[in-house]
């Protein structure tokens, strides 16, 4: 049985850092991210998504062998031809819904794995006046948005379900759905937050035990003078917990039972690539949570998971993780977070690392 899945996308990714470093054509997307935060704490994770029939099987195998079940990935008929382009800047933002067809790096006259920032500057500008020839993953996104029905049979059992950025009608459906007493629902409302506003978000919060927006997310679904205000605002409306994804700032997370919402630091790691931390960070969430019931621990464990997927391009870090060093880290940041019933907690969490019988 899977004891967690992630619903979202999954796509191919092309990275700009702000150093300039490029990295070429990875596996990514917030369900895989998602998934691989997640299955850093826990056995039988599953994903559900959908590719285009293109799509290289062996980023479906990759998966796989990091122990991340695929049944719930569908193949369509469509061929995707554009595939997306992040470029990064010094203060961690990013341009992004940027699509290419292959060939148009080097049509641009550059090469290598490396860019003169006026070259990226040159290339982004030139990816956002290209009109691209064929389809691109957000249109096959919004053409097969993940929907209850993708829902494999075998999941229905799942202890967690996490609800990456998808099509809010089919968050909103998929939460409904899926509701059941004993499941945790998270959600990350991604580039879809200003649709999931007024009645729309009044709907949907009821259905969660938690809501992880990012700082600009949360800016928009609840609009307010500081971040403690505005988790207090998804609260008031029927989120169990809120939490907000600060970047290297950490997180704060609201959850009801404190006085003051919980301010959580990051690690100190070097970062390689920032794409999918946030998707990390809100399967680590899920799966703390699953483990433990305990929202504290979540939290950590989720920061943990962040930590891990800055640390490679694409979500190779998090597959690779030593066991000794995801707990050694957990150990680190519990402490500064003065969490208490640590050596409970990581029984509980070991737990999940073992197979079900």
């Amino acid at each position: 049985m899977v004891r967690l899945f992630t619903a979202g996308g999954m796509i191919i990714d092309n990275v700009v850092t702000a150093e300039g470093t490029v990295h070429r054509e990875t596996l990514g997307g917030n369900g895989v991210y998602s998934a691989a935060g997640a299955r850093l704490w826990m056995e039988d994770v599953g994903i559900v998504a959908a590719v285009p029939g293109n799509y290289p099987l062996q980023w479906l195998d990759t998966l796989r062998r990091a122990g991340i079940d695929t049944a719930g990935i569908s193949i369509r008929p469509e061929t995707v031809t554009c595939s997306e382009w992040f470029f990064y800047r010094g203060d961690g933002s990013r341009a992004d819904r940027l699509y290419a067809e292959p060939g148009t790096f080097e049509a641009s006259g550059y090469g290598g794995d490396h860019l003169q920032p006026e070259q990226a500057a040159a290339f982004e500008a030139r990816l956002r006046t290209h009109a691209v020839a064929g389809l691109d993953y957000a249109a096959f996104r919004r053409l097969h948005p993940v929907r209850s029905a993708d829902v494999p049979v075998a999941y229905q059992g799942a202890w967690g379900v996490h609800l990456a950025p998808n099509s809010p009608a089919a968050q909103l459906e998929m939460a409904h759905d899926l509701r059941r007493p004993g499941r945790r629902i998270t959600l990350d409302p991604g580039s879809h937050a200003a649709e999931l506003r007024g009645p729309a978000l009044a709907r949907l919060l009821p259905l969660l035990d938690a809501v992880l927006p990012s700082e600009k997310e949360l800016k928009i679904m609840a609009p307010a003078s500081t971040h403690a205000a505005g988790l207090a605002e998804l609260r008031r409306s029927g989120a169990g917990m809120a939490v907000v994804k600060l970047a290297a700032a950490g997180a704060m997370m609201d959850e009801g039972d404190r006085k003051e919402p919980m301010s959580i630091p990051a690690i100190a790691v070097h970062a390689v690539d920032p794409t999918g931390a946030g998707d990390a960070f809100c399967g680590g969430f899920l799966a703390g949570l699953v483990a433990t019931g305990n929202p504290a621990c979540a939290a950590v464990c989720a920061t943990v998971s962040a930590s891990f997927a800055v640390e490679a391009f694409g979500p190779f870090a998090l597959f690779s993780a030593h066991p000794d060093e995801v707990i050694r880290r957990w150990r680190e940041l519990a402490r500064r977070c003065a969490l208490p019933d640590c050596d409970r907690l990581l029984l509980e969490l070991a737990a999940m690392r073992r197979p079900q019988a």
